[in-house]
């Protein structure tokens, strides 16, 4: 194993051997997600699992002098293989045992956790207290960290500010433990992200553990409101559902609002009765068209504030829906039309809940789900939705699905198309491969087209050079803090 031998030894000498695994079972583990087809993993030497900021710094000072490749992972839930070695030799840092909510500012409506807190506890605590967390679309064994890092599907980034991160601590591979905005004074709290100097903080998100490893960081809560509400409305077509979400975000009617097509209502469904098949409804050809009684999709808006306030927005939101062909949907028709939809919105958009860690692998048994990831325009949305459902006859089998969300105060929307794949993986093996190979070059055509960019990176290098001298000042500043390229080298994204 070369480097790898001398640098188990060396970390066996600050890290209990309870915490470091080179067992063939743990070590598979770790090498696969849910963007990898099976039979295509890259296995990690080592597994390492810290439980302190000076361990982690014991540990890449070790990693940087025998120039072994960490992978950081947060809880490891991650679809898009930015938690998994993707070169032989990559050891991963697995960060779940950190995992202490370390302060709650109630005042200030910020909390400091560790990479290892996942948003099921998170929300548990928000809630306790009051608040509600930034809502992403990750389960509730996720990192709140990472998810939070990575400028997720946030389903309260519509309204408030789409970034949930305020300061950060963070470790480089020279070992030295860095904090940004107002926490790099020390005394002057977590609470603010600007201060007189250049906003670090943005440098580490989106870098996908390129330049570092985050050991704490400020994430914002939002007060729950005296009444919180889920309106639901139904559409037969997506053009002037995104006027409506645009109208409704931009004059703060309501705190968020995404649009779910029929078939992701009915894989709302699946998740919440967990159980193992596919609606036979959802395996049909044309996913465009849904069934008799069934409306093309619905939009949940999540409304809060005080009592008066909320009801006199549920009336606005009504209104507004209708006078572009939309249709309020009473609680008993959405169970009626989707049943298990309703559950799996309300528990998630009001109660907060997310699946406990470990639920999600119970619903999401035998079930793969590679998806384009999309931001973009408002104007550009409902032309990419022509775009994906073309490309998806030619290049899928259904089922597929979509959903769009917006971001900033509705300045640009995330488009997620999703393909689900169920039954046994080792049959869809090429059918996975095939798609992983449309990956490589339909961002490139996403963006000249539509001004789309996918928001999750994927592992091309000429994707950086799409930005001229912005990535070239990237690669100079991941050189001084990385100079020997030991922080997850796999996914070159300088």
């Amino acid at each position: 194993m070369g480097n790898n031998d001398d640098f188990y030894k060396e970390v066996l000498k600050f890290i209990p051997e309870d915490r470091v695994s080179r067992d063939e079972a743990v070590l598979y583990s770790y090498a696969t997600d849910l963007s990898s087809p099976p039979g295509v993993a890259t296995i990690p030497p080592v597994v390492v699992l810290p439980e302190s900021v000076e361990e982690v710094r014991e540990l890449l000072m070790a990693a940087d002098r025998f120039r072994v490749p960490v992978v950081p992972s947060g809880r490891g839930a991650n679809i898009a293989g930015l938690s998994v070695p993707h070169q032989e030799g990559e050891i991963v840092v697995d960060l779940r045992r950190m995992d202490r909510i370390l302060e709650v500012n109630t005042d200030a409506a910020y909390a400091v956790v560790e990479p290892g807190v996942t948003h099921h506890q998170m929300s548990s605590m928000a809630r306790a207290h009051g608040f509600i967390q930034h809502l992403p679309t990750a389960t509730g064994g996720a990192s709140t960290v990472a998810n939070a890092l990575m400028r997720p599907s946030g389903n309260l980034s519509a309204k408030w500010d789409p970034d949930p991160v305020i300061s950060l601590e963070v470790v480089t591979p020279s070992g030295q433990v860095i904090r940004t905005g107002s926490a790099s004074f020390g005394t002057a709290g977590w609470r603010a992200r600007y201060t007189p100097f250049p906003d670090l903080t943005g440098l580490f998100a989106c870098s996908y553990g390129t330049l570092g490893i985050v050991t704490k960081a400020a994430i914002k809560l939002h007060d729950r409101g005296e009444e919180e509400r889920l309106l639901i409305t139904k559409w037969n077509e997506l053009p002037p559902v995104v006027d409506f979400i645009k109208l409704i975000i931009r004059r703060n009617v309501a705190d968020s609002c995404t649009f779910w097509n029929w078939t992701w209502n009915m894989f709302h469904s699946l998740m919440h009765s967990r159980t193992e098949e596919l609606p036979a409804v959802m395996m049909k050809e044309d996913q465009k068209t849904p069934p008799p009684g069934v409306p093309f999709g619905i939009a949940s808006a999540r409304l809060s504030g005080y009592r008066e306030v909320v009801d006199a927005a549920e009336k606005t939101a009504i209104r507004l829906a209708r006078e572009r062909g939309g249709e309020y949907m009473p609680e008993d028709e959405l169970k009626q039309v989707h049943p298990g939809s309703w559950e799996y919105l309300h528990s998630y958009f009001i109660q907060g809940i997310h699946p406990k860690p470990g639920e999600e692998a119970t619903m999401r048994k035998a079930m793969w789900l590679p998806g384009w990831l999309i931001n973009a325009e408002p104007k550009a949305i409902l032309e990419l939705e022509k775009f994906m459902w073309e490309f998806a006859r030619k290049e899928a089998k259904p089922p597929y699905m979509f959903r769009i969300l917006p971001f900033n105060h509705a300045r640009e929307f995330f488009f997620a198309f999703v393909i689900l794949i169920a039954g046994t993986l080792d049959k869809e093996k090429e059918y996975m491969l095939h798609l992983k190979s449309v990956y490589k070059t339909l961002y490139h055509e996403l963006l000249k087209k539509y001004g789309a960019v996918m928001f999750r990176f994927r592992q091309d290098p000429s994707f950086l050079a799409l930005t001229g001298p912005y990535g070239e000042l990237l690669r100079q500043i991941k050189a001084i803090v990385d100079p020997n390229n030991i922080m997850h080298p796999g996914v070159n994204l300088f």
